[in-house]
């Protein structure tokens, strides 16, 4: 009964969660009421959202009883579009690890894909020396822990009355931190490597996009 019980205030609680985010505006009444919507179209425009977003803007204004001029949101829309679809912010998406959404027109999409593309490749490059400095610490800090655990389990074994299967056990324990210590220690040079190679092609994609000046 009382797994239930449990169980319902679980589903009950996730049936708020849900309906909590469903339910957040797009916009808020300040907005509505101001009705300055060729900014709030600049604004959605300049962020790469579809000019389908004004519907969510209506639905939220709704409880207000305030509909959205549209022939204004979409005049800012496409001026924040103009805005967004350019190879500089193509690239500066794709560098931030940005998704592309697909709202530039066909003759601005080729730039912008190009641009996101080179941005894109610079983010990963970035996040690939991210993830091997942070491998670096984790194996340097665990070297240290190790050191700890095998002076306490050293400590531990000279302790008077301990049997001899706590004995056993004891070497069992010391004998994996040994080995684990090697292991780490192996992986440390690796990793380096890893993170040398990386910084380079690093700085080497950012020192071709910089002198070739193209965003």
């Amino acid at each position: 009964m009382r797994g239930s019980s449990v169980l319902g205030v679980m589903a009950l609680s996730l049936l708020v969660t849900l309906t909590g985010c469903a339910s957040k505006p797009t916009v808020s009444e300040f907005q509505c009421k101001a009705g300055d919507w060729q900014s709030v179209g600049f604004r959605d425009g300049s962020s790469g959202r579809s000019s389908s977003r004004i519907l969510q803007h209506q639905e939220a204004c709704g409880e207000y009883e305030i509909v959205p001029d549209r022939s204004s949101y979409l005049a800012g829309w496409r001026e924040g579009l103009d805005q967004y679809c350019t190879a500089q912010n193509g690239f500066d998406v794709g560098r931030r690890g940005g998704r592309t959404s697909g709202v530039c027109s066909a003759n601005d999409y080729m730039d912008f894909v190009a641009a996101y593309s080179d941005g894109r490749d610079l983010y990963q490059a970035s996040r690939a020396v991210r993830s091997l400095e942070n491998q670096l610490v984790a194996a340097e800090r665990r070297l240290e822990d190790i050191k700890h655990e095998i002076v306490g389990v050293t400590t531990a074994q000279l302790e008077p009355g301990l049997s001899a299967e706590e004995r056993l056990k004891l070497v069992i324990v010391l004998e994996s931190l040994v080995e684990e210590r090697s292991e780490v220690k192996d992986s440390i040079p690796v990793i380096e490597t890893e993170l040398a190679r990386s910084r380079d092609n690093y700085d080497r994609l950012n020192s071709q996009l910089t002198v070739a000046s193209r965003y």
